[in-house]
């Protein structure tokens, strides 16, 4: 297609050896590697673009949008462009530029790329007098943890040498190339230019140096340029008083110098100040201590650009010079008070003011933080500060004559703590402790501590589980067993036990946050995909083919949606769509159409990823592809699973006779399998971590959950995937999702919003509310302190935050939309579908569902769905594996229905134990249901499983004593078998999400006399639910008060508009409906089962 865009190409002539084929190899790879830079809208404005890599029979070629001409092209332009060097501000120009070649430099080297290349052929440039300049020639980059580089590879760079400094002084040495130093004709450079290019030609080795300090060094350079005018140097200009040049520096010579030789004394002292670590420390507004290794100086500023040195010294051990920092301009010492007037007077602006060495320089920015940075850091910041609302002062009682093995505790008051509260809207601390202590588990979640200071104490604390409530002396009084002794009489604060990885996870996620700052497009995308558009040149790296044969319409719209290409592509997936089976056929398509694609699968929780490993290994071992799941932090190394595949590949190619140059490698393959001593385990270690690395490199696809160090390593180490696949997205928030989304070039994310949430998301969106975010940040900056190792971004985000009241707000906004991006997104594009009555390109739906029964699926379909989810040919057709007896139903949909409390002579049917919320009507009712049905599986067949599940902990641990004793020695309940194999029958339906079971028996617990959200606690969250009632295959059994569910509805909405509890108002209704329904063949879709006020049959 014409458009009008000037291409240039660069050649690489053929061998016709293998030589070829690893330049192609190389070209791929580094490409692959620069493609995340070039996900910085600002690095493609200072890098050459390549467009497509190309070949035929004779030449490779590397196809780039023009970026001008190579710096050292043409000779007239290169004489042209050492002329204009020769005044300051054609200098200044020239440097302006090469400070974008150095910007494009950084880019890469954060990612942890090796340039490796640096030439005159590598620099374009365009007008020399706007930035233009950009850097090419990284095709053949190298990633920092590269092991060694074959010679075809080191054929397209210039050096042997790589390395980041290598990097740079390559650069100074294009530089004095293309400025001419050392010729005849070289231009004359200020103190400060010649400074700075000494630093880049040869880079300190003791000093921290690397692209971002060059690229602070160029601004500097650049900023006296433009002061200094047509002035040749830039200087700061001082003199001596008379009583110090005869007194105070003589004594710096040691004697070596007459007092009262003055010119020489002078001409030591002037010496002295140019040498280069010379340092200023700020004493007051008019006063300077200069510091060099020889001697400290203090001047006194007698005019803006004039300087007294009224003291001198010799430099003693304990002169301290943390608080000074390094003065890179000339300093010029005049003979008297006269001499220094004259000198300021005929350099003009170029005598600097001596009050500039007040301001300390600030990095220009060089990322446009959007508001979804800035929220992402919040979000972290915020998940820390409300630790100190769970931080109770209390004290350690003396306990009763009795109870002494028992640690009593009562809250103290503090009236520092309840105004702040108040002003939160949030209960008083002993309201809130009482709340806490009555919903207490028992478990040894709690401890103590002598401070208040937010994250893990040092310090090692006791575990303490609470055992009862009562008084002592009148005052209410919480009782902890303690595995560890306190004394009482104390004052201490009572916190929650925080686990040793939930900071660095949190810190994990906050480096992530802070390597994805660049990366405005990405930020932008994951809160609005709509407002970034994909390059088109990604379009076509690693496309999937067409879709199989077999694929419903929804999975083949999402297909093509995906294929199509977005910033970030989104797929709604609802119970039993296949969503897992999608994921497998486009991956294997992916690898299909591009061999060497490298492809990340990530997911919120591990089992998710459990099931695709064993989805993707059904459908790639075949293809001779490598599938690579990264474990858990916290499992022992030798313990996770990539360590078992090294084994298993060192086993694999391990022989016991091998002679030759391969002996001692298999030697040690041999020693790293079975090691028999610490020396061998040693080299063992050694091995299988070398192994692991070449596993995770060499990996087709690599699964990892969103929270792995896996990731946050992968992101330090610059690796970049073609693709990336999260799963379970709607279970994530923003800083969860983005250390993986950040490592693909596609982004793809799959999930259901109508299904769980992140953790604690209303709690954590109660703080975003202004009022409560600004008492947060009053002291939020000041109370991080305290937690070692954060991002100093953290820092200053939340005091840009406290100071902008503006931003502010659109920060708090995007904060919200960061707790649930994948809600937000979803949600959105409904809207847009809606409102311009087009189908969404970025969000699709899957609507035909192959797990549940279609009289279940319609319930679901029609209380969450809008009557959208449709079941499937298969599942309509397929052969029932499940059977009922003993008279019971054999509707796929039975309900247990048992009478509201408002019409029994119950006090209640829940049992409250601190948090522990049971129904034993509810329990007895479904272990007498479970009678009633059987596995109908042929032997051939795989035997059918079941499940119990429940809304509350406490109805889980009833249902387990009541059934536990019914497991069979083979691990069977009623003839089935437990769903996840392990011989466990009974969840909690947030547990379960992502799997599912042949039979379902489900209890939901509530039945009281309140109406509305308390009434139902839980279950007034339609995603839990949703998961509750999904979960069935074939038989869905459920024990409630349907009488009770529509008490509490119209209890709120008796006018029946629907409300945030509609949702129960339609599952109710759907299921009265479908048992209203005569059957035109087979059984009825729901049975509705009147049960008494003890669970039991109504005669």
């Amino acid at each position: 297609m014409e458009t009008g865009e000037q291409y240039l190409v660069r050649l690489f002539t053929k061998t016709g050896t293998s030589i070829d084929r690893d330049v192609r190899q190389l070209v791929d790879g580094g490409m692959r590697r620069i493609r995340r830079v070039f996900s910085s809208r600002r690095a493609k404005e200072v890098l050459v673009e390549i467009i497509e890599v190309v070949e035929d029979e004779y030449e490779l070629g590397i196809v780039m949008l023009d970026p001008g001409s190579p710096l050292l092209g043409l000779p007239r332009t290169t004489l042209a462009r050492r002329q204009s060097c020769m005044t300051n501000s054609g200098r200044r120009d020239f440097w302006r530029n090469i400070s974008r070649v150095v910007e494009g430099l950084t880019y890469c080297h954060d990612a942890g790329i090796v340039h490796g290349a640096i030439d005159e052929f590598a620099i374009f440039a365009g007008d020399e007098q706007v930035p233009t300049y950009r850097l090419g020639g990284y095709e053949a980059c190298v990633h920092i943890s590269a092991e060694g580089l074959t010679p075809s590879e080191m054929s397209l760079r210039s050096s042997k040498a790589v390395s980041f400094r290598q990097d740079l002084a390559d650069l100074a040495k294009v530089i004095r190339s293309t400025l001419g130093i050392a010729q005849p004709d070289e231009p004359v450079l200020t103190s400060i230019e010649r400074r700075m290019l000494a630093r880049m030609t040869d880079p300190p080795h003791f000093q921290l140096y690397d692209s971002h300090i060059a690229l602070e060094d160029l601004a500097e350079v650049i900023e006296e340029l433009g002061q200094l005018g047509t002035n040749v140097e830039g200087e700061l200009v001082l003199y001596a008083r008379q009583d110090i040049l005869r007194s105070d520096l003589p004594s710096l010579a040691s004697g070596a110098i007459p007092a009262d030789d003055t010119e020489a004394v002078m001409r030591f002292v002037a010496d002295d100040l140019l040498g280069p670590d010379t340092r200023a420390g700020i004493i007051d507004a008019r006063t300077i201590r200069l510091v060099t290794d020889l001697a400290t100086y203090r001047v006194e500023m007698v005019e803006d650009r004039i300087g007294v040195i009224t003291r001198g010294a010799k430099r003693q051990p304990h002169d301290a010079i943390a608080d000074a920092f390094e003065i890179k301009r000339r300093i010029h010492l005049a003979r008297n008070r006269g001499a220094a007037g004259e000198r300021v007077r005929r350099l003009g602006n170029g005598a600097l003011l001596w009050s500039s060495l007040r301001q300390k320089p600030v990095a220009a920015a060089t990322f446009d933080d959007p508001p979804s940075w800035h929220a992402l850091i919040l979000l972290e910041a915020f998940s820390l500060l409300r630790q100190q609302f769970r931080t109770f002062p209390v004290e350690v009682l003396t306990p009763p004559r009795d109870q002494s093995d028992l640690v009593w505790i009562a809250p103290r008051g503090d009236e520092v703590r309840d105004a702040q509260r108040k002003r939160l809207k949030l209960p008083p601390l002993g309201i809130a402790l009482d709340r806490e202590m009555n919903h207490d588990e028992g478990r040894p979640d709690w401890t103590v501590s002598a401070s208040d200071t937010l994250g893990r104490p040092r310090e090692r604390l006791p575990e303490l589980a609470l055992e009862k409530i009562s008084e002592v002396n009148g005052r209410i009084a919480y009782a902890f067993r303690s595995n560890e002794p306190l004394l009482p009489e104390q004052d201490l604060f009572l916190r929650p036990r925080t686990e040793a990885g939930t900071e660095g996870a949190i810190r994990r996620r906050l480096q992530n946050v802070v390597a994805a700052r660049a990366n405005v497009e990405l930020l932008r995308a994951l809160d609005d995909p709509t407002t970034v558009a994909i390059d088109d040149a990604l379009r076509s790296v690693a496309a999937p083919g067409d879709p199989p044969k077999g694929l419903d319409d929804s999975k083949k719209d999402a297909w093509e949606a995906i294929t199509a290409g977005k910033s970030i592509s989104v797929v709604v997936g609802p119970p039993g769509v296949g969503k897992t089976y999608l994921v497998a056929q486009l991956l294997k398509s992916i690898l299909l159409q591009t061999p060497s694609a490298r492809i990340l699968v990530s997911s919120q929780n591990h089992e998710t990823l459990i099931a695709m490993e064993h989805e993707l290994k059904k459908e790639l071992a075949p293809l001779g592809k490598i599938v690579v799941r990264v474990q858990k932090s916290d499992v022992d190394t030798d313990a996770t699973l990539l360590r078992q595949n090294s084994r298993n590949v060192l086993e694999t190619i391990s022989h016991p006779n091998i002679s030759g140059a391969l002996i001692n490698s298999f030697h040690e393959i041999r020693v790293a399998l079975k090691p028999t001593d610490e020396t061998e385990r040693a080299v063992s270690e050694r091995v299988l971590r070398d192994t692991d690395n070449l596993l995770l490199r060499s990996a087709d696809v690599t699964l990892a959950t969103t929270s792995s160090p896996f990731v946050e390593d992968m992101i330090a180490d610059g690796e970049q995937f073609d693709w990336v696949f999260v799963e379970e997205a709607a279970r994530a928030n923003g800083t969860e999702l983005i250390g993986s989304l950040l490592l693909g070039n596609r982004r793809v994310m799959i999930g259901d919003h109508r299904q769980l949430s992140p953790f604690e998301v209303a709690e954590r969106k109660k703080f975003f509310e202004p009022f409560r975010a600004e008492e947060l940040l009053k002291d939020g900056a000041e109370r991080l302190l305290s937690i070692p190792d954060l991002p100093p971004e953290v820092d200053a985000t939340l005091k840009i935050l406290r100071e902008s009241n503006s931003l502010l707000i659109d920060v708090l906004a995007a904060a919200t939309r960061m707790e649930e991006p994948f809600r937000s997104i979803a949600e959105r594009e409904e809207e847009r579908e809606i409102e311009t009555g087009r189908p969404s390109p970025i969000a699709k739906t899957l609507l035909e569902q192959s797990r549940m029964h279609p009289a279940i699926c319609q319930a679901v379909s029609h209380t969450f769905y809008g009557g959208k989810l449709v079941p499937s040919a298969r599942v309509k057709e397929r052969t029932a594996t499940v059977g009922s007896h003993g008279g019971f139903p054999t509707s796929p949909l039975v309900v247990l229905d048992l009478p509201p409390l408002s019409t029994t002579r119950l006090r209640s049917f829940e049992k409250r134990n601190r948090k522990e919320l049971s129904n034993p009507a509810e329990a007895a009712a479904l272990v007498d249901a479970l009678l009633g049905v059987r596995p109908e599986a042929a032997p051939k067949d795989k035997p059918p499983s079941l499940v119990v599940l429940a809304t509350y902990t406490g109805q889980v641990k009833l249902l387990e004593r009541l059934l536990n004793s019914r497991v069979t020695l083979d691990g069977r309940l009623g003839g089935f078998v437990s769903p996840r194999g392990d011989g466990r029958f009974v969840y909690t339906s947030d547990s379960f999400q992502g799997s599912e079971a042949d039979v379902v028996l489900a209890s939901l617990v509530r039945n009281n006399a309140m109406v509305g959200r308390p009434a139902l606690g839980f279950l007034s969250n339609p995603q839990r639910l949703n998961v509750l009632l999904s979960r069935a295959r074939h038989k869905l059994i459920v024990a409630t008060s349907l009488q009770f569910l529509s008490n509490v509805v119209d209890g709120t909405d008796p006018d029946k508009i629907g409300g945030e509890l509609g949702f129960i108002r339609v599952l109710v209704n759907e299921l009265r409906g479908q048992a209203a329904e005569a059957a035109d063949k087979g059984p009825r879709g729901v049975t509705i089962l009147p049960r008494d006020e003890r669970g039991k049959a109504v005669k």
